[in-house]
């Protein structure tokens, strides 16, 4: 089996501090969100955990399918990994959400979820088609 999740790939995620997600509802409104703490499982897994906001996460509960970018802002240049979320679980509850002052709808939860990576393209403002990257 062809690693989906090369080194290039993998190189390029450890250099930057944070990873573009982006998730969209069953009507097609799209998300953007920020994941920090991103890990590569085996050759096309990616595993997430982080605050996300609510409509991240209910948009991950109706519709599975995930695009996610990495890219070094001083060139422009990365990766586009498009995927489906298959896990997903909360792993801690914010402690100070039930205090009076806060106005939050719903919690705040750090959410684990992991993405199985189907292509990777590639992602740059230059001349580029959206052909996936054959490994």
């Amino acid at each position: 089996m062809v690693d989906m999740i090369t080194e290039p790939v993998r190189s390029l995620m450890g250099k930057i501090p944070f990873i573009f997600v982006a998730t969209a509802d069953s009507s097609g409104q799209p998300h953007m969100a920020i994941g920090e703490q991103v890990t590569v499982s085996g050759d096309s897994v990616l595993i997430f955990e982080n605050w996300f906001c609510p409509s991240t996460l209910q948009n991950i509960e109706c519709n599975s399918r995930i695009a996610i970018v990495v890219v070094l802002p001083d060139t422009g240049k990365g990766y586009q990994m498009l995927g489906s979320v298959f896990k997903s679980a909360e792993t801690a509850i914010h402690d100070e959400y039930n205090q009076p002052a806060k106005t939050l709808e719903t919690p705040q939860t750090l959410t684990r979820f992991a993405v199985k990576i189907e292509q990777i393209l590639e992602f740059t403002s230059g001349i580029h088609s959206d052909v996936p990257i054959v490994w």
